[in-house]
């Protein structure tokens, strides 16, 4: 694990390494659920216009008893940001460089998204801006047929392909 400098301590820590795995999870659902299409290419169960074919992210945080912890699955970890307070109606958003909760950053791509595209300069460098942005890694994840294991992590300067147990390919 010691390959992965882009993590820090984070990817030695085996209680982030299984909620980051459990967060997968979830950002995967919530992804191939907005993108869910049925029968003719029409709208199914699930599909969420508003949300489809846009990355969805969230947020990792340690809370005061030193346990991880990640947000809902949305639109805004992307951006930056989160919606903190909600009502269902009104959020209150904070920038996620300004919550020393906050430990990392966890993003699933639309599963349009080709395998190629991770290889793509213009690919990286948004995720690394949002890394610099947010002043922690971001962990961005596939979710199509041929990107589903497929994991990256970036701190704003290098963009690394890791794998399932998070062990870096070389």
């Amino acid at each position: 694990m010691d390959l992965i400098k882009e993590c820090g301590v984070l990817c030695d820590d085996p209680a982030f390494i299984s909620l980051l795995n459990r967060a997968r999870g979830q950002v995967g659902s919530e992804v191939r659920a907005a993108n869910n299409r049925g029968a003719n290419n029409k709208p199914a169960v699930g599909h969420d216009a508003i949300r489809a074919n846009a990355p969805l992210g969230l947020v990792i945080r340690k809370d005061k008893d030193l346990s991880y912890k990640y947000s809902r699955v949305g639109t805004n970890a992307t951006a930056g940001r989160e919606c903190n307070g909600t009502n269902g109606l009104v959020c209150n958003f904070v920038n996620i460089s300004e919550d020393n909760t906050a430990v990392a950053v966890l993003v699933g791509v639309p599963p349009r998204v080709r395998l190629e595209s991770f290889s793509s300069e213009h690919f990286r460098a948004v995720y690394k801006k949002l890394a610099r942005e947010t002043e922690r890694p971001v962990f961005v994840m596939g979710t199509g047929t041929n990107a589903i294991g497929i994991i990256y992590v970036t701190d704003g300067n290098t963009f690394t392909r890791v794998d399932m147990t998070l062990k870096a390919k070389r």
